[in-house]
């Protein structure tokens, strides 16, 4: 009698698993969902002009800036582009869903990135993100050290996939690359 009860009582606790389970999966999909949206909302705020002169640079810079100012600062707390994710609640950079160490300013170059990717960020936006204040600003060079660094463990940990991109005279994109192209 006794296993009677607790076959009856495993089935039923194996059934409330399976159905947490289930709505789990659904609300992991449909942050997903939102935090996809929410990223391409930002994208046609920022934009990405075709060509940009030095002024305009500072102007978008400025305008990436107070737009995560007017949401309070903070981002979403994921930004995933395919094989690469950037989770800002852990601060932490995933590839294939493993974590790679990088150093504080390295995440704060790449969180910049992943935050725009698909749109350059020039050194001045970066510089701007880095160093809040003008006084405090180092080299501009500075920039072109974090972003080899990081491209090296990046493309260490990916097999030799390459996700920040040059743009000649203007700056730097982060693409997103999906599991089956980055294969």
């Amino acid at each position: 009698m006794a296993e009677e009860t607790l076959s009856t009582r495993l089935v039923e606790v194996e059934s409330m698993l399976d159905r947490s389970r289930r709505r789990f999966e659904e609300g992991t999909r449909l942050v997903e969902e939102a935090h996809k949206a929410l990223a391409e909302i930002q994208q046609a705020l920022i934009g990405s002009p075709d060509s940009i002169s030095p002024q305009e640079s500072e102007e978008a810079a400025s305008r990436l800036l107070t737009s995560l100012r007017a949401s309070g600062g903070e981002m979403p707390e994921t930004l995933c582009g395919g094989r690469l994710s950037v989770d800002q609640m852990q601060r932490l950079i995933r590839i294939d869903g493993h974590p790679i160490g990088i150093t504080e300013m390295e995440y704060r170059v790449l969180e910049l990135l992943a935050f725009a990717r698909n749109n350059v960020v020039t050194r001045a936006m970066l510089l701007k993100h880095l160093y809040r204040r003008a006084d405090d600003q180092p080299q501009p060079k500075i920039i072109d050290v974090f972003i080899s660094k990081l491209r090296k463990k990046l493309r260490s940990a990916a097999g030799g996939t390459e996700f920040i991109e040059t743009i000649p005279q203007r700056g730097w994109i982060l693409r997103d690359i999906s599991p089956q192209s980055g294969a």
